[in-house]
């Protein structure tokens, strides 16, 4: 079953901060999806026969994290739903889509080089190519998803979180400012970064996937 969270999702002007002021510990495990199709619109573009297999695989890993998930939620976009589907199912557990969890939204590139905007969103956080966010903008959202999941985990809990490898990357930026574009380029498809929130800290680990024959990006 899947339902789906209706916040709208905010300017950059309407941000309020993420608190961390909970006196609990809450974990969120952070998820890039499995090698994705290119067939088809972003928002319903699939998964191909290795990243199908690399979201079996993935939930062989998430299974046995601790603290145990209680929670799923994903982007909406079809890659990352097919992702996390497998762990669903194994736990029984429903999966909740928050749009605020899509990809960043890159833009109109043309006449651009891609690689080189890419690496501007690393030094200019409000550059933005027209139709597009800027890196400030995907933050703000992004933490208003993480602030929601965090009012529904109860103390002590644990959430998969489904989504994509920029937003991740942005993410990881906010709560440790020195993860920046040659970090972003190194992540692998898929991936997985645990954040531990306790009191008013956030620590970041790696737990990567070691035991999945990935797909890196920057390798391309």
């Amino acid at each position: 079953l899947v339902t789906f969270d209706k916040t709208p999702i905010t300017n950059q002007e309407e941000y309020i901060p993420l608190s961390l002021t909970a006196k609990n510990m809450k974990t969120v495990f952070l998820i890039r999806h499995g090698k994705a199709s290119l067939d088809g619109s972003d928002r319903e573009r699939g998964l191909t026969d290795e990243g199908i297999e690399q979201a079996n695989q993935i939930t062989e890993i998430l299974e046995k994290t601790e603290p145990k998930i209680g929670k799923i939620y994903s982007s909406p976009l079809k890659r990352a739903i097919l992702t996390i589907e497998p762990l669903s199912k194994k736990l029984g557990i429903d999966i909740k889509i928050i749009e605020n969890l899509k990809e960043k939204i890159t833009g109109d590139l043309s006449g651009k080089d891609l690689n080189e905007e890419k690496r501007k969103m690393w030094t200019d956080f409000d550059a933005q190519l027209p139709s597009g966010e800027s890196s400030n903008q995907a933050i703000s959202r992004a933490l208003d998803a993480l602030e929601l999941i965090k009012t529904e985990l109860d103390e002590n809990g644990s959430a998969a979180v489904q989504c994509h490898g920029t937003l991740i990357g942005l993410i990881i930026h906010h709560f440790k400012p020195s993860f920046g574009f040659d970090d972003w380029k190194s992540m692998t498809m898929p991936d997985i970064f645990k954040i531990t929130f306790e009191n008013e800290n956030a620590t970041v680990d790696h737990i990567g996937c070691d035991t999945i024959e990935t797909f890196k990006i920057g390798d391309k």
